[in-house]
């Protein structure tokens, strides 16, 4: 058995998570509990359990703080929060800690069961198997909605009904059809991944939940454009389903606990009689659900909405070249002042729709990455986590701020990049330098030696430097001549030939200009 210890400052949650669910039977035992968090540490520390439930709010003892000491007690201990404040920084900050998951006031049985199946292995054989079965038909739900986002995309049919049991296990019957997207918009979902995920493994499973009541046969999948759905019903009841579908966005816009601000938008494709147009179906919850990023609206449904597949938008030739010569020449500053301009030039389409933001963002994209690929290596997967992206996105505004951040992020680090493989053989030609000096030395024997032709290298020589070759090599041998200079064993003529110049008088007349004294007079200054 799992020891279990529970902590909260009213009686009455301690008693209701006693009683919410069968903890035997799930393979857990409660050996204490607690109302303040120095009676939970002083528990963790006698009955060393394997897992402490908390509230956020707790009396001498915080429930944040409860679980930064109860870790350093016991460092394998798992954690759950409750909490009934819709405050964005406890979660955030119990996260941190390794929380297993959170619970929302008021408690729900499902919910707990949910996250204790989760702990698959610390659970007794028959919850073992109780998760498998779970996981299982889950995954054929995964594999299902992956298919029908597939045929979407392609425009093709569907599987009929008996290749979907076939194949994936679902006994579809006559009746009628339709698939729908749960999009679910957070703040700063990009910067918050864990919270994210957490957050979406919760609205899934109470899609999943509010789904069983409604129909005999349906698949749900978390997807990077939303939570895909999937429906066969007997009868459809346009009520029943607004009923349904609604409570599932009310409840996920609950969980505020981990953004500060959550929309539900739910897009409803068309009713159809047969499986095989389901892709129909997907294909225009898709179409609804790109429409949000213009029209911000809770319930979206093709049956009473106008779904222009065929108004598409085209980047104008001259703004898609402005675009890609900015890129290339890794130039931030031109490349947002062509952004903004491209994106005013979307912003006043007649009609302006999700699709043609999309088109717009993918068109942007590629000049970008067509430009930059002129100028160095692209960032792997740059383009595929910049599209997993655009779905996180909640208006036409987050979307332009996407591609303006994320490119000008991309077109700095080819700059360093770049900047570093113009330093490198400058590096390397002041190193042969420093060990040649002494010599007859030439540009063109420095160009050839870190790889460059000399004209070239003469002008990336100077810009790294600030000095033309001569220059330089001049300074380094006049310098290197007032260390010989100050010894005494040394003549003039022995420090020129050293430092390079076999010609006295020339090697005087150079050390003078630079200087302002002659060599033999330097000298003298220091004996």
């Amino acid at each position: 058995m799992l020891k279990v210890v529970l902590a909260d400052d009213e009686n009455k949650i301690i008693l209701l998570l006693q009683k919410l669910i069968d903890w035997k039977q799930l393979g857990y035992e409660i050996v204490g509990t607690a109302n303040d968090g120095l009676r939970a540490l002083e528990l963790v520390g006698q009955q060393q359990p394997h897992l402490l439930i908390t509230d956020v709010q707790m009396p001498g003892c915080s429930g944040i703080e409860l679980i930064r000491r109860a870790r350093d007690l016991q460092p394998n201990l798992h954690f759950i929060i409750i909490s009934g404040y819709r405050k964005f920084e406890y979660a955030q900050n119990a996260l941190k800690y390794g929380v297993e998951d959170y619970l929302l006031k008021p408690l729900k049985q499902e919910e707990l069961a949910g996250i204790l199946l989760r702990l698959s292995d610390k659970l007794g054989e028959e919850a073992v198997l109780e998760l498998r079965l779970k996981k299982s038909g889950e995954q054929q739900q995964e594999l299902l909605m992956d298919a029908l986002q597939s045929a979407a995309k392609r425009q093709q049919p569907f599987l009929d009904a008996a290749q979907a049991d076939a194949g994936y296990g679902f006994h579809f019957a006559e009746g009628t059809y339709f698939a729908a997207l749960v999009k679910v918009d957070v703040s700063n979902a990009a910067q918050y991944q864990d919270s994210y995920q957490i957050m979406m493994q919760h609205a899934l499973e109470i899609v999943r939940r509010e789904l069983s009541s409604l129909a005999a046969v349906y698949a749900a999948a978390a997807q990077k454009e939303g939570i895909a759905v999937l429906l066969q019903l007997d009868e459809y009841r346009a009520l029943e389903v607004k009923q349904c579908f609604t409570k599932i966005r009310k409840e996920i816009e609950k969980q505020r606990d981990m953004f500060w601000y959550i929309r539900c938008t739910i897009c409803l494709g068309g009713r159809k009689t047969c499986l095989e147009q389901a892709g129909i179906s997907m294909r225009e919850a898709l179409w609804l659900c790109r429409d949000r990023l213009c029209r911000a609206q809770s319930w979206l449904d093709a049956e009473g909405e106008q779904t222009s597949f065929d108004q598409r938008y085209c980047l104008e030739t001259a703004q898609k070249k402005r675009l890609q010569v900015a890129a290339e020449c890794l130039d931030e500053i031109r490349f947002e002042q062509e952004l903004e301009e491209s994106f005013l030039t979307l912003l006043s389409q007649p009609n302006l729709n999700g699709q043609m933001v999309e088109d717009w963002f993918y068109q942007v994209l590629e000049a970008c990455l067509y430009g930059m690929r002129q100028s160095g290596q692209v960032k792997e997967h740059f383009s595929e986590k910049l599209t997993e992206k655009f779905w996180l996105c909640t208006d036409t505004r987050s979307v332009f701020s996407l591609l303006q951040q994320d490119v000008v992020q991309e077109l700095r680090r080819l700059e360093d990049e770049r900047s570093l493989r113009e330093t490198r053989p400058i590096t390397e030609a002041k190193r042969y330098i420093q060990q040649h000096y002494r010599e007859s030395l030439r540009l063109e024997d420095v160009s050839s030696a870190v790889g460059f032709n000399a004209t070239y290298f003469s002008t990336l020589f100077k810009k790294e430097t600030g000095q033309n070759f001569m220059d330089y090599l001049t300074e380094l041998r006049i310098n290197k001549s007032k260390e010989l200079l100050c010894g005494d064993q040394l003549s003039v003529q022995d420090v020129a030939e050293m430092v390079g110049y076999r010609d006295l008088k020339y090697f005087s007349r150079l050390f003078k200009k630079t200087t302002g004294v002659s060599p033999s007079d330097y000298k003298k200054l220091y004996k």
